[in-house]
């Protein structure tokens, strides 16, 4: 787990620990120890608290990476496909050329 998790160093990531999620930016790890960093919402106060919290490796129960994400909303979907349309057709002109 210590060496997947230094690959992850400086990036944001989906951390188990514990039967809780946590969004994290990892920051360090060490030997036994993983620092990371995530924030929590009040509803109440509508405030942001911004933690930094050192846990052992082996409370680390699973990693989850978001890869992409994609709007279900009709206009976004489309909008999206056709900037994607557009740079390929970009990317073959240049080619052509």
């Amino acid at each position: 787990m210590k060496s997947i998790l230094q690959t992850y160093v400086d990036q944001e990531i989906w951390l188990l620990m514990r039967d809780k999620w946590f969004f994290a930016t990892i920051i360090r790890v060490s030997d036994e120890l993983l620092w990371f960093k995530h924030r929590t919402h009040n509803k109440e106060t509508e405030e942001d608290t911004l933690w930094e919290r050192v846990v052992k490796i082996s409370e680390v129960v699973a990693i989850d990476k978001v890869i992409s994400v994609i709007s279900r909303k009709p206009d976004v979907f489309m909008s999206k496909l056709l900037e994607v349309d557009n740079h390929i057709n970009n990317h073959q002109q240049e080619h052509e050329k």
